[in-house]
Parts: structure tokens; C-alpha cells; sequence
């Protein structure tokens, strides 16, 4: 624990290092007439979000300038971000013309309070769009899997989110086989996030479980640990890289 002496001899460094984060993560310039100010919110990737300030100087117009919209077509999600962006809007009462988001008649002594409305408006935006992001790339992940087992197998024999019940619980599955053998077969996609491969452990160790467990597949997307990979190996009967040749599935399973 840090003594209070400590903390008493240094405040006076201390506060000077504050005001310095301060102003960096806080500061105005002009351009050509306009005055931008980067605010203390963070986007999801990691940026400042920057506002823009037109008007004056008794009223104001807080626009972030196409901030969200630029930062949604940097990962190719821009049709996701502004259908997010009209929602953030009417839920915080502001306006968005399909590339901005902004507030109109801000009065001076509210502009602190109204352009952090702004900031973090664009923030809840940018974080909306990464989770709708997530899911249609997660949907396409899957739609793709399905796609090559039916190529490998045979599109009758394969299911999408399919079904199956454990030793404790029933659990969706990203496809389900007829394999050759007439076993059935549980495919999943599995990212090194670290919920993907504990919500993957827990299925197909309580399927595994069962007296006559189905052939057991996680297909890994990425780097994943080494010790996951472990940990998976114990409930599955196969690891799949979504790398591996179509052979390789077919005489694994």
C-alpha cells in the first residue's frame, strides 16, 4: 500500500502529470474557421471521439462531424452503424442526417454537458456496431461451416444450429452431420476469445458425457492458446483448424 506520506511530498508532481493527461485527452484547435474538440470518450477502437462546434456564440451546433459513421466503414459496417446511429439518436433526443450526429440550438452554458451527450452518443453507436458487427460475421462463420460439410458430406446430411441434448441440457450446435458411419456428428466454431472456448467446453463435455456420445468436433478459427486447445481436446474427439483440407474432415470423422 502506498503511505500517505508518499502521496503528500509528490502531489504537487502529481497534479502537474494530471493536468498534462488532462489536456491530452482533452484539447481544441481550429481549422480554416471551425473549432474541433477531442473529448475524453473512447470509441470502441480505441480513438477519442472528436466533436465539432459551428455557431455562436450564443448558440451552438455540436455535430461529431461523421466521426461514428468514418470509424463503421473502417471495418466495412457502415449500413449497421447508421441504422444504430437513428436509434442512439431518438433514444437521447438528438439528430443524425445519416452521417452526423449532432445537437442544434446548444446554449453556451450548456455546451460542456451537451457536447459529452454527443461524445458518448457516438461511443453507444460505435458499440452497437461492433456487437451487430459480431453477430452477422459469427452468421457468416457458421453459414460457411455449413456450407463445406455439405460440400464434404453431402448437403442433406448437414443441419444448421442444431440441437442436441447432454448429459444435463439440450445445446445449439453450428451444424449437426449424418455422418458415413451412420453416427451422428457435432460441428462447432470455436475463436480464441476466451467465452467462445468455455461456452464450447461446456457443451461438448456434457454431450461427451453421454453413453453414446455423437462424434464431437471443435473447429478452431484463429490462435488459439494451447492450453484451450488442451482443454478442449478433453470433451472433443477432433480439433479442426477451419484451415484443414476438406480431407482431413472427412477422414477424421
Amino acid at each position: 500500500m502506498v503511505s500517505d506520506a508518499i502521496l503528500r511530498n509528490d502531489i504537487g508532481a502529481l497534479r502537474q502529470i494530471a493536468d498534462e493527461v488532462a489536456r491530452g485527452l482533452a484539447y481544441a484547435k481550429t481549422i480554416g474557421g471551425d473549432v474541433y474538440v477531442q473529448t475524453p470518450v473512447a470509441s470502441p477502437t480505441g480513438r477519442n471521439v472528436g466533436i465539432k462546434l459551428l455557431g455562436g456564440p450564443l448558440e451552438f451546433t455540436i455535430t461529431d462531424d461523421g466521426f461514428a459513421m468514418r470509424e463503421a466503414e473502417l471495418m466495412g459496417a457502415e449500413d449497421i452503424c447508421r441504422r444504430e446511429a437513428k436509434k442512439v439518436a431518438k433514444e437521447l433526443d438528438l439528430s443524425f442526417n445519416e452521417w452526423e450526429l449532432f445537437e442544434t440550438k446548444a446554449p453556451a452554458d450548456r455546451l460542456v454537458g451537451l457536447s459529452s451527450l454527443v461524445a458518448n452518443a457516438v461511443a453507444l453507436a460505435l458499440i452497437r456496431t461492433n456487437e451487430k458487427f459480431a453477430e452477422r460475421f459469427e452468421t457468416r462463420r457458421k453459414e460457411e461451416l455449413a456450407v463445406r460439410l455439405g460440400r464434404i458430406f453431402g448437403e442433406r446430411n448437414v443441419v444448421k444450429n442444431a440441437d442436441f441434448s447432454g448429459a444435463a441440457r439440450a445445446w445449439t450446435f453450428d451444424a449437426r452431420v449424418d455422418l458415413p458411419s451412420g453416427r451422428p456428428g457435432l460441428f462447432s466454431i470455436v475463436t480464441p476469445a476466451p467465452v467462445s472456448v468455455a461456452f464450447a467446453y461446456f457443451k461438448l463435455d456434457d454431450v461427451s458425457r453421454l453413453d453414446k456420445p455423437p462424434f464431437l468436433a471443435a473447429v478452431l478459427e484463429g490462435n488459439v492458446d494451447a492450453g484451450d486447445k488442451a482443454l478442449l481436446g478433453r470433451a472433443a474427439r477432433k480439433l479442426y483448424l477451419v484451415t484443414d483440407a476438406d480431407d482431413s474432415f472427412r477422414a477424421a470423422a
